[in-house]
């Protein structure tokens, strides 16, 4: 299982996250904003485990490949 995280979360991460989703045996396990609603909003609209303000907080917690 390929572990994937979203730093950024403006208008192209949904594209992004849509294309990750495609992929077999693929799961985004973090997205990452420093403005937190943005992080929230993406984590709400797709099947996301978890959404950061701190790429530290991310990278520590969610632990991508």
């Amino acid at each position: 299982m390929l572990r994937v995280a979203i730093i950024g979360c403006g208008k192209i991460a949904d594209s992004h996250a849509a294309q990750v989703q495609r992929i077999t045996d693929c799961e985004i396990v973090g997205v990452c904003d420093r403005e937190a609603l943005m992080a929230k909003q993406l984590y709400e609209r797709f099947p996301i485990k978890q959404h950061f303000s701190s790429v530290d907080e991310l990278l520590e917690t969610a632990r991508p490949d």
